[in-house]
């Protein structure tokens, strides 16, 4: 007994080079991808001790998503970020991000002893809702630990809420963003 199979199941040759180009120039719209760490940055200086903020460092611009990840993980792995101009000024990176041209998440990670634990992506648009509403009550613990002057359960909040938002990669992105980050778990 055979099952009819539907002329349309199969695609020809010009529908295979039609639809990688497009794929392609879909992806190249999307580049280049740029890489940001957020950091803590504090003072060598004791008289400034009391000063810490939080600064976003451009860590430069990639062609491709494995290669925004090697400079994301060699930036952070020597320790604080580069400060520029300032030698005393101490740039210690807290979370990366990979956006596209049009600033949305490609991939983001929690910066961990020197490496990067990426983020696993959001599989659905379902699943983004549920973790939008789960990092906004985060988002909120934050605020009442700042108004109860509790700033270590305050950071320690905001790092979980960041995290929770760095699943968020855009939908174009989450595919080839889960692959990466596989690849990073196996190895």
């Amino acid at each position: 007994m055979s099952a009819p199979i539907s002329q349309t199941a199969f695609r020809g040759p010009g529908d295979n080079l039609i639809g990688g180009v497009l794929a392609r120039l879909r992806l190249a719209d999307r580049l280049p991808l740029r890489v940001i760490c957020r950091c803590l940055a504090h003072w060598d200086d004791p008289a400034l001790d009391q000063l810490c903020i939080n600064r976003a460092v451009d860590l430069g611009t990639c062609g491709e998503l494995a290669a925004a990840m090697t400079v994301a993980r060699k930036a952070v792995a020597s320790g604080p970020v580069d400060a520029g101009r300032d030698p005393a000024l101490r740039l210690v990176p807290q979370f990366v991000t990979i956006l596209d041209s049009e600033h949305c998440i490609v991939l983001a990670g929690e910066v961990q002893a020197g490496d990067i634990h990426w983020c696993t992506p959001v599989d659905s648009d379902a699943e983004a809702r549920r973790v939008v509403s789960e990092a906004c009550g985060f988002r909120a613990k934050v605020r009442a630990a700042t108004d109860a002057d509790d700033p270590a359960s305050a950071a320690a909040l905001l790092t979980h809420a960041q995290a929770l938002e760095g699943r968020l990669v855009d939908p174009f992105w989450r595919d080839l963003a889960a692959a990466a980050v596989d690849l990073v778990l196996a190895a």
